[in-house]
């Protein structure tokens, strides 16, 4: 998920290093991790969760399917 040096370092600090972290977000989740990345509702929008949860199961092929422009990183 394309989401640049500055959140990858901001998320890092708050623990968020992998996709299957992201894909078990609770609505909780979201809007802590929104504050901290000055996000209002990016989150949602850009649908990281059903993304996130492509690429923990290892399913890159529907996650290019499904989001064509988002490209993809090596991370689990």
């Amino acid at each position: 998920i394309g989401i640049g040096p500055v959140n990858e370092k901001l998320l890092k600090g708050q623990g968020v290093t992998t996709y299957a972290q992201i894909a078990a977000w609770t609505d909780a989740d979201v809007k802590r991790i929104e504050e901290v990345l000055n996000f209002d509702g990016r989150i949602a929008r850009e649908k990281w969760i059903e993304q996130a949860k492509l690429l923990a199961a290892g399913d890159e092929a529907e996650f290019a399917r499904q989001f064509p422009t988002a490209g993809t990183a090596s991370n689990t």
